[in-house]
């Protein structure tokens, strides 16, 4: 493909997922007036943005491919709790001139993220995700969905039109991702930037592109957003660590290797930064070096001889 072409491909793709992020923002918004910042944030747009990895997990799930299905579970907790938290806590910064501030009862994600963080080093110790784990994570997730339905606090009826908007632009965001990806792959080979790279650095920002790009226009919107979109980080990953992981400990997974020890170490960092219930721009720098970092180590313990 032509460098002219691809780069007006990608322009035109940029622009509609800019688009739809911010149909997604505004549908949000209005769903959140109703039933509140955890229901609307945590639930619905964490389980909407969750929708590419839960494909990819079932896909592999059935087809006994366990160590695809491990990846696309919880590869995502790299990303957004360095990488994401701290591209939205510099834009907050840099839009309203001051720290994010969080609102409402943002700890419910932060206490259910933490049981998964210990669930997950139980994998680590026992050297497999089985069907026992699984319970435990199937479990879980239903507390934590029982709990934020009872808490939704509904004020009023709930606006079709504020979920129309959320479907409409979460599907259009969905299906635009991995075109985006394709051709920021074609691009970076144009480039010639290395494979593993692409694989290890590239790849997994542009495959969270669209929880990265709603929780941006969420945050940029008013101040109130940025406490919204760091829910709906948690939200999100709160799914996947917990159901799509579930569906692959059901088939027996054996988990290894220092890539799932990063991912507790990133999740238990983003607890960890967002619990005080601030994001300054300066833990929002460290948080985007510290993805750059994480992933160099995996890189360099990726190469040695096992």
């Amino acid at each position: 493909m032509e460098l002219s072409a691809l780069a007006l491909e990608l322009s035109l793709t940029m622009v509609l997922m800019a688009f739809s992020a911010e149909i997604i923002s505004k549908g949000v918004e209005n769903l959140e007036n109703v039933v509140g910042q955890g229901l609307a944030g945590g639930v619905i747009l964490g389980n909407l943005t969750a929708f590419p990895e839960t494909v990819i997990v079932l896909e592999a799930v059935l087809n006994h491919d366990g160590d695809v299905a491990l990846g696309s579970s919880i590869a995502g907790n790299v990303v957004l709790f360095t990488l994401g938290l701290g591209l939205v806590g510099v834009a907050y910064r840099l839009k309203w001139g001051s720290s994010l501030t969080m609102k409402g009862d943002f700890r419910q994600e932060l206490g259910v993220m933490s049981i998964v963080i210990v669930l997950l080093g139980v994998a680590i110790l026992i050297g497999q995700i089985n069907p026992i784990l699984s319970l435990f994570l199937f479990s879980i997730y239903g507390y934590y969905l029982v709990k934020r339905v009872k808490g939704g606090n509904v004020t009023s009826k709930i606006s079709v039109k504020a979920l129309i908007e959320i479907m409409i632009g979460g599907t259009v965001v969905v299906l635009l991702s991995p075109v985006f990806l394709s051709l920021i792959t074609n691009l970076a080979l144009i480039a010639m930037v290395s494979k593993t790279w692409i694989s290890m650095v590239l790849t997994p920002v542009v495959a969270e592109l669209e929880e990265g790009i709603s929780a941006m226009r969420l945050a940029l919107r008013s101040k109130g957003g940025g406490s919204t979109a760091i829910v709906s980080y948690f939200g999100s990953k709160i799914q996947n660590s917990t159901i799509l992981l579930g569906l692959v400990g059901l088939d027996m997974v054996e988990v290894h290797g220092l890539y799932l020890l990063i991912t507790i170490l990133s999740s238990l960092i983003g607890v960890m930064v967002i619990y005080d219930g601030k994001l300054t721009v300066g833990e929002g720098v460290v948080l985007c070096l510290s993805y750059f970092a994480f992933m160099y180590l995996a890189l360099v313990f990726s190469s040695l001889p096992l």
